[in-house]
């Protein structure tokens, strides 16, 4: 089994296809960002107040690492080669290590955006008067989004299973979130809260502007959604493949 994980980490991150899917991990929490204006009007905030308010973007990294997750599987589909792979390892053993390695590879992203997102954010600060402070509140951010890109990965990593096609997983997991799921949060958050990305976001920001879920809330249902759509995936494959 690790040999199949090592090998499908060696070819997530092999090709000049690739660097899509870097360029996405890079600019979601920016699309966050940026969606909101306010977050740039520090004024008056202390440096741990305005330090957490510039971090909370990387909650949605779980966007990122949905797309990451999908793409160990989706590329195989799209080059033609699945039928191949599970000729030589097998189902069970290519379903495990195609989400197993999206969630590592989406992790390992996840931690290389985070440290360029603070150093951004330690310039900004710096040029607004203020200092970066790394407060628990903002270890939690980014320990809650750690965790969201492991969910996030394996949802990705299912749905691409399920719909086995690159361009269908594509629009489920990066334009259903940013044209669907961020709207309903501005217009209906008791809708929102509930759907996947915002339950994941959730974990790293819980109770964001007393719109999305509390922590335990947001945990339990992320494992829910996650446990749902790879028990899906897993019956979808098998069926596929007997």
């Amino acid at each position: 089994m690790r040999g199949v994980i090592h090998s499908e980490v060696l070819r997530s991150v092999s090709g000049p296809s690739v660097l899509a899917v870097y360029l996405v991990a890079v600019l979601m929490p920016a699309f966050v960002l940026f969606s909101d204006g306010s977050r740039f009007d520090l004024a008056g905030l202390d440096p741990a107040v305005a330090t957490a308010r510039l971090l909370e973007p990387l909650a949605w990294s779980v966007i990122s690492a949905a797309f990451v997750g999908s793409y160990a599987v989706t590329r195989e589909y799209y080059y033609g080669s699945m039928d191949r792979t599970l000729a030589g390892v097998g189902f069970a053993r290519a379903f495990a290590g195609k989400l197993v390695a999206g969630a590592l590879i989406a992790v390992a992203l996840s931690i290389g955006v985070f440290a360029l997102w603070t150093a951004g954010v330690s310039v900004y600060l710096a040029h607004e008067g203020l200092a970066l402070a790394l407060t628990p509140e903002a270890w939690r951010t980014y320990a809650g989004a750690v965790a969201g890109a492991v969910l996030g990965a394996l949802i990705g990593g299912a749905i691409g299973w399920i719909t086995r096609n690159y361009y269908a997983t594509a629009i489920i997991v990066l334009v259903f979130p940013m044209a669907l799921e961020f709207a309903l949060l501005r217009t209906a958050p008791e809708v929102a809260k509930f759907s996947p990305g915002m339950v994941i976001a959730a974990l790293s920001v819980p109770g964001y502007q007393d719109r999305l879920l509390a922590f335990a809330a947001a945990l339990g249902l992320g494992l829910a959604w996650t446990a749902a759509l790879v028990a899906i995936a897993w019956v979808r494959g098998r069926r596929s493949v007997a």
